[in-house]
């Protein structure tokens, strides 16, 4: 008996799978926008039983704790995180062998990049938070331009070509997020 039938059989068991994880991680990040889109009356309740932190106050938020701009940061990060590792995971299963797939796996990443983007900068963020923000949304579209022109390939080959470029560009945005993480962990001094 020929092992080819077992062989597709476990292809095919392995896509499934993968867009299976796909579908699940893509309503993780749409329930994560819902809830960040909720936050203001979350922000409410906590105003009123902590008090403000003038420090972090921003243009269109008068005041704002930093727990509430930690979860906010959060609510936006913790969705995209899930959904890129479902898609780089993907991308790596298929980079091998599967042209199509790959490039499709690609495609997605720059969705999810462009997504945390625009919603990074949605969030408002004290005035000394903005210019972190900033660096990381420009990496980060630099990582969505290049994986982009990865995406773009036209064989194998070429695709992984972009990977030693790729890993340092998404280095660059693993640094900015803990600059980012970091500045809105870290409780403001007053006085």
């Amino acid at each position: 008996m020929s092992e080819t039938p077992v062989l597709g059989q476990r292809e095919k068991a392995g896509q499934i799978i993968l867009l299976i994880a796909s579908v699940v991680s893509g309503l993780l990040v749409i329930a994560g926008l819902v809830y960040a889109a909720g936050t203001g009356a979350r922000d409410q309740a906590t105003l009123t039983a902590g008090g403000c932190e003038p420090g972090l106050s921003s243009e269109t938020q008068v005041c704002t704790t930093q727990p509430m701009l930690k979860s906010q940061y959060m609510a936006v990060l913790t969705p995209a995180s899930q959904q890129l590792i479902v898609e780089q995971a993907a991308y790596a299963a298929y980079e091998g062998h599967d042209l199509l797939a790959a490039k499709g796996a690609l495609t997605a990443e720059v969705t999810t990049e462009q997504t945390f983007d625009t919603s990074l900068a949605g969030i408002a963020l004290p005035p000394a938070i903005v210019p972190i923000a900033g660096a990381l949304i420009r990496a980060d579209q630099a990582l969505a331009k290049l994986t982009a022109e990865q995406a773009r390939s036209a064989t194998l080959t070429q695709l992984r070509s972009f990977n030693p470029r790729v890993q340092a560009a998404a280095a660059v945005v693993q640094t900015e997020l803990h600059l980012i993480l970091k500045a809105v962990d870290t409780p403001v001094r007053t006085g």
